[in-house]
Order: structure tokens, then C-alpha cells, then sequence
């Protein structure tokens, strides 16, 4: 299996790339989209919004730094533009080509959130 990190201009783009590209997406009770394994075209195993209760939203360091609490410095986190998505492909599967302008590119090295 790969992972492919996208990267939309909000939730709604996201919600219809996706079910451009097959997936069959239930919003949460929230109305965004959840993780899900299931109703996903051959090849995609599994969709995550990342972020705190799949909001999208990845925080990056910024140049500032705050003292938490504990006294040690931490750089300040601010959201990263755009609306974040995780897929999880099947290791011979290929991303479907009306996905590709959402890759992320270069993959983080590092990125916020990962499958399990």
C-alpha cells in the first residue's frame, strides 16, 4: 500500500473530487468528511480528512516560539492553507488522474497525520 496526500481549496472541493473519483462519501454527523474503508472504487483502500475531527486542517511551525507549560520553548503552529486529505492506495493501484492536480508535491517529509 502508498499513501497520497491532497490538498484542496476547501471541504467542498474535496468532497467533489472525491466522489469524482468514485467514492462514495457519507458526511459525519458534522457534516465533513470521516475516515472510511468502505464505498471506495478498486485501488483506494481508505480516505481520512486529517485533522482534529477530520476539520482538514494541518498546523505547521511558524517563525515564532511560545513557552508551554512545562517551560520549554515550542514554535507557534498556524493552519496551513487548504483543505487536507489522506488517501491510502492499494500498493499497484494508481491514483485516479482527476485527483492528480490535488498532490501534494513534494510529499511531506513528515507528515501530520499518518494511517495506522
Amino acid at each position: 500500500m502508498h499513501d497520497v496526500f491532497l490538498k484542496f481549496a476547501d471541504h467542498a472541493e474535496a468532497l467533489a473530487a472525491l466522489q469524482a473519483a468514485g467514492a462514495i462519501i457519507p458526511p459525519d454527523e458534522d457534516g465533513r468528511i470521516a475516515c472510511l474503508d468502505t464505498g471506495l472504487p478498486d485501488g483506494m483502500t481508505a480516505i481520512k480528512a486529517v485533522g482534529a475531527g477530520c476539520d482538514g486542517v494541518v498546523l505547521a511551525g511558524t517563525v515564532e516560539w511560545r513557552v508551554d507549560m512545562e517551560a520549554s520553548e515550542q514554535p507557534a503552529l498556524a493552519p496551513v492553507p487548504g483543505f487536507h486529505v489522506n488517501l491510502r492506495l492499494a500498493e499497484d493501484a494508481l491514483l485516479p488522474a482527476s485527483l492528480s492536480a490535488f498532490i501534494i508535491v513534494p510529499p511531506p517529509v513528515t507528515p501530520a497525520e499518518t494511517f495506522s
